[in-house]
């Protein structure tokens, strides 16, 4: 009988570990969209072109939408 609970202590330890695996890696994922959508808004400000500047900045929103997506799916 202790195995059975042992067993069930390590399968919670796996999943514990899985999700905070997960969950560093999606905030990195966040992270790098928001440093991109930055940089976008940034190379937007430096630029001449009117073409130019239309597709770094939508090229920065697509970025910030993703992370308002990641966290409305994770609500």
């Amino acid at each position: 009988m202790n195995s059975q609970t042992e067993t069930e202590t390590a399968a919670e330890r796996e999943s514990r570990a899985a999700r905070a695996s997960g969950e560093k890696v999606m905030g990195f994922a966040v992270l790098g969209c928001l440093m991109a959508g930055g940089v976008g808004i940034w190379k937007a400000s430096t630029m001449t072109s009117g073409l130019d500047v239309f597709l770094c900045l939508l090229g920065a929103v697509t970025a910030f939408g993703v992370v308002f997506y990641i966290f409305l799916r994770a609500r």
